[in-house]
């Protein structure tokens, strides 16, 4: 017999990840259309590059976030907060920590970064700006990614669909579009910045929900 009320629920915790990726591949559209349009070709290339740098770091972080969910998950249904905060405590500076390396690496060698992908003179050329712009938000993107997961890892749903709509959603899609009308005569500036800009904003969204929700926490405990 299906449980209708733990079917619903398990659809719901689901409805996250689903959504973020179906985002993902929204913006991924609107990002190529902008880059072709104001860089060509060239900038496309250049944000395959910085994707996939970035992307072999987030995986990691995306392995801390499934270590971090059982533990998660069962301290909260025990009611043991103190236990599940820490996990989440230690995992953000995890995160971050990993992130961290994405911004010194991006900021500090870009070069060798870029290197690793491609050995195009031109591609490196016009990649290695890029990556420092995007690299300047990284240490804040470790902690906003743990925290869409931490809402998840407690059932609340709506608070991880929430953040992991803002960045790619509320925030990415207008500024991608309105910011290089803002860098004349460079407007490809502006799709590049509009990038770390939005995972600051999301970064500041996802701080003031979980210190609103941890102080929930400490209060019953």
């Amino acid at each position: 017999v299906v449980d209708a009320v733990i079917t619903k629920r398990a659809l719901s915790i689901g409805l996250s990840p689903f959504l973020m990726n179906i985002a993902h591949c929204f913006v991924i559209i609107i990002l190529n259309n902008q880059f072709k349009a104001f860089g060509g070709d060239m900038a496309i290339a250049s944000y395959g590059v910085i994707n996939r740098f970035t992307f072999v770091f987030a995986m990691i972080v995306m392995g801390l976030n499934q270590g971090m969910q059982p533990i998660v998950g069962y301290n909260y249904g025990a009611r043991q907060y103190d236990r599940m905060l820490r996990a989440f405590e230690l995992t953000a500076i995890c995160a971050t920590m990993v992130m961290g390396c994405v911004f010194v690496l991006g900021e500090f060698v870009p070069k060798w970064m870029i290197l690793l992908f491609t050995h195009d003179a031109d591609l490196l050329a016009q990649t290695i700006r890029p990556l420092r712009i995007l690299a300047s938000s990284m240490l804040l993107v470790g902690f906003q990614m743990v925290a869409g997961n931490f809402f998840t890892s407690i059932g609340m749903a709506g608070k991880s669909i929430i953040l992991s709509l803002t960045r790619q959603v509320l925030f990415l899609i207008p500024l991608a579009l309105l910011m290089p009308l803002l860098f004349e005569p460079e407007p490809i500036m502006g799709v590049w910045w509009s990038l770390p800009v939005s995972d600051t904003l999301s970064a500041l969204v996802a701080a003031v929900m979980i210190y609103l929700q941890v102080r929930s926490f400490r209060n019953r405990m």
